[in-house]
């Protein structure tokens, strides 16, 4: 028979639980609607929930949008490790860093709040920043050894252009088209193509395709 004390115990477990998914769910809902600069006292009241109980859950801004990304955070990096077993490694890449610029522009404010948390190790981001960083550099290494990508292209300097990709994202939702050139123009620029000289010989005048012609 359960004691009076373990029943209290377990009410004030459940309590908690349901104001930590009302928090979460109005910080996802006011994000998700483009109300970026929307403040952690604000929430609370949305939530219903005073400053206190939003702060035991969640101390900083970055720590509740590391519980707002955490699945599909490891989503994306199970995703990762399973494309480091496909057989064209350029396009395992590319369609990575598609689905990434989509999971980093998914909230306002993320793209700029992720890139600052993968250079501060005391970000409650900065764990799942890393694991995402380790995905690119590893799909990009491999690419790199196919020589279908140019090996000059570091993986710091691929994150920073999907970060500015989900910028543009972020600000324009409605412009998928926009960001969908964008994303092939950074493609074209992370390929190999064959030198002029050994192109015109493969190929006569015609130049490299754009990742989305046919």
């Amino acid at each position: 028979m359960v004691d009076q004390a373990e029943s209290q115990e377990r009410g004030m477990r459940s309590h908690a639980r349901r104001n930590r998914e009302r928090i979460l769910a109005v910080a996802r809902e006011a994000l998700a609607s483009r109300d970026g600069d929307i403040s952690l006292n604000e929430v609370a009241r949305r939530a219903g929930v005073g400053t206190g109980t939003l702060f035991r859950h969640f101390p900083s801004r970055d720590a509740l949008l590391e519980a707002l990304l955490h699945d599909r955070t490891a989503a994306l990096c199970a995703e990762a490790e399973r494309l480091l077993g496909a057989a064209d490694a350029a396009t395992a890449l590319f369609d990575w860093l598609a689905d990434l610029i989509s999971h980093v522009a998914i909230y306002q404010g993320v793209s700029a709040a992720l890139l600052a948390g993968s250079r501060d190790e005391g970000s409650e981001l900065h764990r799942s920043c890393r694991a995402v960083d380790l995905a690119a550099e590893s799909l990009l290494i491999r690419a790199q050894r196919t020589e279908q990508v140019r090996a000059d292209v570091r993986p710091d300097e691929v994150i920073s252009l999907v970060s500015a990709l989900s910028w543009v994202k972020e600000q324009s939702p409605d412009r998928d088209d926009h960001v969908r050139a964008l994303l092939t123009v950074m493609v074209d620029g992370l390929r190999t193509f064959p030198s002029p000289g050994e192109q015109g010989e493969q190929q006569g005048t015609t130049p490299p395709r754009r990742a989305t012609d046919s």
